[in-house]
């Protein structure tokens, strides 16, 4: 996702276009095992340049083990993220789902599954207009730099 993106009001799926557009970005992982760990984690950066105060945003992890028919949201969390009548403010949100056995996310291996995918969703919850995920291709320092890896980061991880 480059650029700045307004944050949907109603939880939507990240994409590397946007939000929900045209499909979600999905990490997977093959031939998951019951008896692995699996942990995920989202990190983007947000502004807030509304000149009211008090946006809140919620992100969530949702994973799915029928090769992405469905999802289960596993993780979930909400953070601040205040403005002022002059200064736009700019913060890291990140969730994380810990490491969770993989019997419990619903993985047997009596009839194991081809994958775990994991897919990212976002929405403002409270708040004016000007919530935005920032993910700049360029700076906008004086002298700029190109070329950045953006600010969206995900990852899925399988531990012994």
């Amino acid at each position: 996702m480059g650029g700045s993106q307004a944050i949907p009001t109603v939880p939507d799926v990240i994409s590397p276009d946007g939000f929900g557009v045209p499909t979600p970005l999905v990490l997977t992982l093959d031939a998951p095992k019951e008896v692995l760990h699996y942990r995920a984690n989202l990190a983007l950066d947000v502004i807030n340049s509304a000149t009211s105060p008090g946006g809140e945003v919620v992100l969530y992890l949702d994973v799915s083990i029928d090769g992405g028919t469905t999802y289960t949201n596993r993780a979930k969390n909400a953070h601040l993220i205040n403005s002022t009548t002059t200064d736009v403010e700019g913060r890291q949100m990140q969730v994380w789902l810990p490491l969770i056995l993989g019997s419990a996310l619903g993985i047997s291996d009596a009839t194991p599954p081809a994958n775990i995918k994991l897919r990212a969703r976002a929405n403002q919850v409270l708040g004016s207009s000007g919530v935005a995920v920032s993910s700049l291709a360029t700076s906008d320092g004086g002298t700029p730099a190109d070329g950045l890896n953006g600010t969206i980061h995900m990852e899925l991880e399988e531990c012994l």
